[in-house]
């Protein structure tokens, strides 16, 4: 994945990156700055030898700006060991989510900020299944970095 698609990518050309790819682009309908593009199901992305179960590219004016890889959440443990490994501890933001039928867990989230790109790895990922490492510029990363702390650590939150 960071071969192909890392971090230091950002701000490239998505022309340059999707042209003849795999990926299929669509126009967001809200903004028409924005295309979505999104790899094909089942596509062999790997992030160190995790494999991927999907892939989705936000391009902004032409520009990559935003990365998102969902895994299978039983993969999460591997996943944060590998990024660690990669980036160094990162800042831990860990929160407890309610799920179905009174339901607690925790939910372990990991944040990288670097004065480039914010990376952040969520253990649910607004599924009990599916966990995520999302990357992007740090504006568009800004958003989401909102929403992670605006939930204290160790708070309780619906997953």
């Amino acid at each position: 994945m960071f071969q192909v698609l890392g971090p230091e990518l950002l701000g490239s050309s998505a022309g340059d990156l999707f042209d003849g790819s795999e990926f299929s682009c669509s126009q967001d309908r809200t903004d028409p700055s924005i295309q979505r593009c999104t790899s094909p199901p089942n596509a062999p992305w790997t992030l160190d030898g995790i494999g991927a179960t999907a892939v989705e590219a936000l391009v902004k004016d032409g520009r990559l700006v935003q990365i998102a890889v969902y895994f299978r959440e039983a993969r999460f443990t591997q996943l944060l060991a590998a990024l660690s490994t990669r980036l160094g501890d990162g800042d831990d933001w860990t929160v407890t989510i309610r799920s179905g039928m009174a339901g607690q867990l925790p939910d372990q989230i990991r944040i990288w900020e670097t004065d480039r790109f914010a990376l952040v790895a969520q253990q649910y990922d607004r599924k009990i299944d599916r966990a995520s490492v999302i990357y992007g510029s740090v504006d568009a990363m800004a958003p989401l970095l909102r929403k992670i702390r605006s939930t204290p650590r160790g708070a309780l939150r619906d997953l």
